[in-house]
C-alpha cells in the first residue's frame, strides 16, 4: 500500500484468492487489490471468484487460459472454433475476453502469438457461451489454492 500511495507501483495485485482470502485481505488493508490472478481455462471456471471480483471491481487476469493445452482438443471447444473458423486455443482466448477477464497465455512460437492477437475478428454468440459454461471440470491443475501450503 506505501508503494502505491508513493507512486512506485501502479496496481496492488494477487494470484489464487478465493472470495473467502479476498475478503479478509480488503478487511485488513485500506487499499482492495485491483487484480486478481487465477487459474481460468473453460474447464476450470471458478466462477464464485469471477462473480466475487466483478461485484468488487477486481479484474481477473486469467493464468493458463489454454489450461496449459490440456483442453484444446475438447469436442466442444472444437466445435466451436470449426464453426468460427478458429483454432481451439482463440476460442478459449475469446471466452476470457467476453466474461471480461484478461487472459494471460504464454507461447514462444510467432504463429501462436500471432494467433493469439487474431481475437477481435468474431464473437462468441451466446449459444457458444452457455456451451462453454456447462462443460464439465476439466484441464486445470486440479490444485485448490486455498489447500496449497505455501
Amino acid at each position: 500500500e506505501r508503494l502505491y500511495r508513493e507512486g512506485a507501483v501502479r496496481a496492488i495485485g494477487v494470484s489464487n484468492f478465493t472470495p473467502e482470502r479476498l475478503v479478509d485481505l480488503c478487511m485488513n488493508q485500506e487499499i482492495k487489490p485491483m487484480v486478481n490472478q487465477i487459474e481460468f481455462p473453460p474447464g476450470c471456471q471458478q466462477r464464485e471468484t469471477l462473480a466475487f471480483c466483478r461485484d468488487h471491481g477486481i479484474l481477473v487476469e486469467a493464468w493458463s487460459p489454454l489450461g496449459r493445452g490440456r483442453v484444446l482438443d475438447h469436442p466442444t471447444l472444437t466445435a466451436i472454433a470449426q464453426n468460427h473458423g478458429k483454432t481451439p486455443a482463440q476460442i478459449c482466448l475469446r471466452w476470457c475476453l467476453e466474461q471480461g477477464v484478461l487472459p494471460l497465455p504464454k507461447s514462444v512460437t510467432p504463429a501462436r502469438m500471432a494467433e493469439n492477437r487474431d481475437l477481435f475478428t468474431f464473437a462468441l454468440t451466446p449459444g457458444d457461451m452457455a456451451q462453454i459454461a456447462a462443460l464439465p471440470p476439466f484441464g486445470g491443475s486440479g490444485h485448490d489454492p486455498d489447500q496449497l501450503d505455501f
